[in-house]
């Protein structure tokens, strides 16, 4: 947990947050984190004459993608830099005589913390005047265009030698989604987490499906049970007759039996 201004917020929450507002890993071109990158870059390397505004326009240019959009993103920074500064000189500087004597001369007369930001606030200052010096926003500015025209140009020479043959790989159109995501348009997910937590939420609407299928394939699969089988036997008797009586056509078909005579001494056994 963290305590923020008095408020308690969880770390996890905090560390989303922040990674929302600055997306630094995902955005390839980003107009933002171009706008933080100028105004922090500008802030920390203007005391350097012209290479430090030139570095902060130029990253600030690449981070867009084009040329407009860094020329656009350069001069917003440049300029809201420079309102801070003039707002913070009048509360710093003005200890020490500013704006009614030179920018330079108030910060000599201050000394301790206040004299240290004093002295970092007149390097915004023309040499022993107390206004603004504009030379630093040229610089970025321009170099914020140059900035874009790189990114740009870069994007071209990848498509070309992609198209050529000349690098591994095949050129093909950017799907639509790529497309949107770097117009930095609001997509389904963003982050390799966020489609983990759609795949699983799929899988767990479809459970139900998958259960019914299951059991259709089970039915089809299990063996019928077996029946018992109902056998009738038949059972046939024969009497023979021992009356001396028989027909004559019946002793004469008996005469051609080798059974016969068998069967005749049983009868006699019998009888006796």
């Amino acid at each position: 947990m963290v305590n923020i201004l008095g408020c308690t917020m969880d770390e996890s929450v905090l560390r989303q947050s922040m990674k929302k507002v600055l997306d630094v890993d995902n955005e390839v071109y980003s107009t933002r984190m171009a706008f933080v990158f100028g105004i922090g870059l500008s802030a920390f390397l203007w005391w350097i004459p012209l290479l430090g505004p030139a570095v902060a326009g130029y990253i600030c240019g690449r981070k867009t993608g084009s040329m407009m959009k860094g020329l656009m993103c350069s001069l917003l920074a440049g300029v809201l830099l420079l309102i801070i500064v003039k707002l913070m000189s009048a509360a710093v500087l003005g200890h020490g005589g500013y704006p009614g004597i030179p920018a330079d001369m108030a910060a000599g007369s201050l000394s301790g913390v206040v004299g240290s930001a004093a002295n970092y606030l007149q390097t915004y200052f023309v040499a022993g005047t107390q206004y603004l010096d504009y030379t630093g926003l040229g610089v970025i500015i321009v170099f914020g265009a140059v900035g874009g025209i790189m990114a740009r140009q870069s994007r071209k020479e990848t498509a070309y030698l992609l198209n050529l043959g000349a690098t591994d790989g095949s050129f093909r159109k950017p799907s639509r989604s790529m497309q949107l995501y770097v117009a930095n348009k609001e997509l389904g997910f963003k982050t390799f987490d966020d489609c983990i937590a759609a795949q699983r939420m799929t899988t767990n609407d479809n459970a139900d499906v998958n259960t019914k299928q299951k059991d259709a394939k089970a039915e089809s699969t299990k063996v019928p049970e077996s029946r018992p089988v109902a056998t009738t036997v038949h059972t046939v008797t024969t009497t023979v007759a021992g009356s001396s009586t028989a027909a004559p056509q019946e002793k004469k078909q008996a005469r051609g039996n080798p059974f016969t005579d068998i069967l005749e001494r049983s009868e006699r056994k019998r009888s006796g």
